[in-house]
């Protein structure tokens, strides 16, 4: 059956039975890694988030420590260790600047291709996306786990393929950056590589330039009885596709969207129908949309929790597809104990805040703690619209989202951010708030929309209520209707059923 993974991708694949999977193609983020406390960012311009993310840091060192550790007993980490180990030298055992970043990152990347490498057939392929900043990092590691065996030629790095783009901002000092890098590796010769479903059409240049060298070259054993393939010429490896634009009706709203057709044409050229494709990094789901699309089995696996609605609402509106019925969800949280576990892990404790504020239909844009571990503010807008004036209204909404036992100084601080951002507040809790919490936000007073009039600051404490019927949250939260909708949304993709199924 086809899977979702909410959760680390090196865990969930370490799981895995080697030799599972037909292909591979993914799209890691250098700031995909939570455990660096960050949140994903748009790969068409990762340098900066590279520079800002990656520290070499505990997690990283124990990355490395691990990798040492199990390069005793397995030929892969052995030859990851080496990889590693030069590196260190190339970038001067550095711990602080680009040269530690690339270092943790490596430490991130490496032991989680090495479990790629385990879980792909003997026949089966990876495509790796990634940008010019980390791109000749990377290979220099694919080269050691694929070739570990020191072959006299590398004959398991198949292409660097260039996806080339327009769009985006121009630099003032440099040429711009508009392309990103796509390493196509494979365990054996043994491959599939379905070329003419990817032959692309003959520009009317090279037609008139075939046509001309089989006239001018006649007797020539290499074109004297040449004929263009009618389904088109042989694919190069470098592919010029647009990204997906803001307005562009692919679009999701996820930063590292990449378009559905620059994945197909991966899936078509090494896959067959009712093989199995799997995507590390899933992100807002393009692989398993474009999987799913050319009749392929599929496994998607994301450690940030935001990436699943998305996801979930892609499948469904283009596939017609529901949770449990026609595909499982792994790592998503479906009664308070699970939602108690992500609290307790301080790795995912925004997972749980993206997760509670989604919940309301509101897309988090803007995340800050208030100096405790157990809060996350975040910041959005609605836009109302006043039948009386016929006039819209654009309305800031906080939402601060608390896992430990709130305090009436909480909700005081929380409620002079409110007024300093003339906003609506959300206070989401756990734990029951007090009769104290709740006179503080009667004080707050109320607004006035629509001839109906709604509290300034709410309270919505997470329990099995809403687990057991998602609707009942709007009952507990009066918002005006056009912020309703979301809301509905929410739940028709997350049902009663599904729920119940999920939780057996």
């Amino acid at each position: 059956m086809n899977k979702l993974y909410f959760g680390d991708n090196l865990e969930v694949m370490r799981e895995m039975d080697e030799k599972r999977v037909d292909l591979i193609c993914t799209d890691p983020s250098f700031n995909s890694g939570r455990d660096y406390n960050a949140f994903l960012t748009d790969s068409l311009a990762q340098s900066k988030a590279f520079t800002d993310t990656w520290t070499w840091d505990d997690p990283a060192k124990d990355s490395r420590a691990d990798i040492e550790r199990r390069a005793r007993t397995s030929d892969t980490y052995k030859a990851l260790d080496t990889c590693l180990k030069g590196y260190d030298l190339v970038l001067q055992n550095a711990v602080s600047g680009n040269k530690g970043a690339m270092r943790a990152y490596l430490a991130f990347m490496g032991p989680r291709l090495a479990e790629m490498y385990r879980i792909l057939k003997d026949t089966g392929s990876i495509y790796l996306h990634c940008d010019p900043t980390a791109s000749h990092y990377l290979k220099g590691v694919m080269d050691a786990i694929w070739d570990q065996n020191n072959h006299s030629k590398n004959e398991f790095f198949r292409n660097e393929i260039v996806w080339c783009y327009r769009g985006g901002g121009v630099p003032k000092k440099d040429f711009s950056r508009k392309h990103d890098i796509i390493f196509r590796y494979t365990k054996t010769n043994n491959i599939t590589f379905n070329v003419d479903d990817i032959r692309q059409p003959y520009s009317e240049e090279s037609q008139e330039r075939l046509k001309y060298k089989a006239r001018a070259f006649r007797g020539d054993k290499v074109y004297d009885n040449y004929n263009m393939n009618e389904k088109g010429k042989h694919p190069e490896d470098w592919w010029v596709m647009q990204p997906v634009m803001p307005s562009s009706k692919e679009r999701l709203g996820y930063p590292t969207q990449k378009p559905r057709a620059l994945y197909e044409r991966m899936i078509k050229a090494s896959s067959n129908e009712n093989e199995l494709v799997m995507d590390p990094f899933a992100g807002c789901g393009t692989t398993i949309d474009a999987a799913h699309t050319l009749n392929r089995f599929w496994i998607g696996i994301d450690l940030t929790i935001l990436s699943l609605d998305p996801m979930r609402r892609r499948l469904a509106d283009r596939h017609g597809l529901e949770p449990s019925r026609d595909y499982e969800i792994h790592g998503y949280p479906t009664n308070m104990q699970e939602v108690r576990m992500l609290v307790r892990d301080e790795r995912k404790y925004h997972d749980f805040s993206n997760w509670a504020v989604t919940r309301l239909g509101l897309q988090p844009t803007r995340s800050t703690g208030d100096g405790g571990k157990d809060g996350e503010a975040h910041v959005g807008h609605i836009t109302l619209w006043d039948a009386e004036t016929a006039e819209t209204t654009d309305t800031r909404i906080l939402a601060e989202v608390k896992s430990g036992k709130p305090t009436i100084a909480q909700v005081r601080a929380f409620c002079r951010v409110m007024d300093k951002n003339d906003a609506i507040g959300i206070f989401i809790t756990i734990e029951p708030v007090s009769a104290g919490m709740r006179q503080e936000a009667a004080d707050m007073g109320t607004f006035y929309h629509n001839n109906e009039t709604f509290p300034h600051l709410q309270f919505w404490q997470i329990d099995d209520t809403y687990f057991e019927n998602p609707s009942s949250l709007r009952s507990l939260i009066r918002l005006p209707q056009q912020w309703l909708e979301p809301m509905r949304k929410m739940e028709r993709h997350f049902t009663d059923k599904q729920l119940t199924l999920l939780r057996l």
